[in-house]
């Protein structure tokens, strides 16, 4: 309740966004049309990586990498959905955006001296039934995300206690931020990772603050463009989803996901207990965190359900996800000119168990930040057009540096 977090943190949005409609056309250019800046095939059979003008902004300084496989046919929501040609594009192009965002010349012309820096993706696909914001399908898409240090400066930064709505609470702290953490240690414990990566805890980052998760230090930037970057990241959503599968039989019985709306019965606490005895791979804080998560859940009857169905708020407050959610990033602290040598950097994974979608972005001094993207100010002509010439800076760097790839 200690942690420092940014309640509400106002992004500039377009003067006329399109309306807010699932997405659920049969084609993605149906859905997202005059906002796709370019297109660059990865591989073969119709793969294509889209980059999209956000329509509602995570900053004025930001863009997205959409992953569409098979000319589309193939919904892919995690990177072990994708092929691993189109997942080391994606990550080729996250790092041509850090580089990008670090020349002089785009610190200088930009503003972007002390500017924050994150680029993640989110693996939520069976979480329609519980959070308004998820009635689109989900493809699997980057944020590239760069906050001017004006952007974040005069935030008000207050501990998570303070905040009073427990939505918005869980949406800056998942419940199990650090169980979850935990979990994911002792389930990796045994695999070797990437030359020059090792494992992160929150007492191993700056004075800046970081995000709250499971944290791997990278060597730098450029491990991005390593093939053995993209061979972990897939490594790591397969020890999360085996981890998780066990986990949901010990509190359950079933291994399996819940269909729509449903949840399943959960086994006495006894039996719990029992159950997690029995996976030599839990270390002794998590199964004791894990005994404890038993303790506060309960199950939820039909007519529970009902009223939940019919108010997403109350679901999303009291209903847990119906599956494996997490958020799979990258963080390093704001820079500035005077820095010298190599930033840190952090791939970060946040598991989720009631909290909105994504990431709540560590942003400056705080964990954890909620963008308003609503009800922020109009941006003005001049952000407009600023916008505008730092995508296009970024593309013209995606054509010199892959000009076989754009279509």
């Amino acid at each position: 309740m200690r942690l420092p977090v940014i309640p509400s943190l106002p992004m500039p949005r377009l003067a006329a966004p399109p309306p807010d409609v699932p997405n659920l056309s049969p084609h993605y250019r149906d859905h997202y049309g005059p906002n796709i800046l370019r297109e660059y095939p990865a591989g073969e059979a119709g793969d294509r990586i889209a980059v999209i003008d956000k329509a509602f902004p995570h900053s004025v300084y930001d863009m997205m990498l959409l992953a569409t496989v098979g000319d589309d046919k193939v919904i892919a929501s995690s990177v072990s959905d994708v092929p691993e040609a189109m997942l080391r594009a994606l990550l080729t192009f996250c790092g041509q955006f850090v580089r990008y965002v670090h020349a002089c010349s785009t610190r200088h012309r930009f503003g972007l001296d002390g500017a924050q820096l994150t680029i993640g993706t989110n693996y939520d696909p069976s979480t329609t039934d519980r959070d308004n914001g998820q009635w689109w399908d989900k493809r699997m898409h980057w944020h590239l995300n760069c906050w001017p240090a004006t952007a974040y400066r005069d935030a008000s930064i207050v501990p998570l206690g303070d905040v009073n709505d427990v939505n918005r609470r869980r949406a800056l702290v998942d419940p199990i931020a650090h169980l979850a953490a935990q979990v994911m240690r002792d389930a990796i414990r045994t695999q070797p990772l990437p030359a020059g990566c090792r494992l992160a805890g929150d007492a191993g980052l700056s004075s800046a603050g970081g995000p709250v998760g499971f944290k791997i230090a990278l060597p730098d930037w450029d491990f991005l463009a390593d093939t053995a970057c993209a061979r972990f990241l897939v490594d790591l959503h397969d020890v999360a989803a085996a981890a998780y599968a066990q986990l949901r039989e010990c509190f359950t019985g079933s291994p399996s996901a819940s269909p729509p709306w449903t949840r399943p019965g959960l086994l006495p606490p006894c039996q719990v207990a029992a159950n997690l005895d029995e996976l030599t791979w839990i270390s002794e804080p998590g199964r004791r965190g894990l005994v404890m998560l038993r303790s506060l859940l309960r199950d939820v009857t039909a007519h529970e359900m009902d009223l939940m169905r019919a108010d997403m708020d109350l679901a999303n407050r009291c209903l847990t996800l119906a599956g494996l959610d997490y958020h799979l990033g990258f963080w390093s602290p704001p820079q500035s000119s005077s820095w010298r040598g190599h930033p840190p950097v952090y791939l970060v994974m946040q598991f989720k168990l009631f909290s909105a979608v994504g990431s709540s972005p560590a942003i400056g001094g705080g964990v954890a930040s909620i963008l308003d993207r609503f009800r922020g100010p109009i941006m003005s002509a001049q952000q407009t057009r600023l916008r505008r010439q730092f995508q296009d800076g970024f593309l013209a760097v995606l054509e010199r540096e892959a000009p076989e790839a754009a279509a």
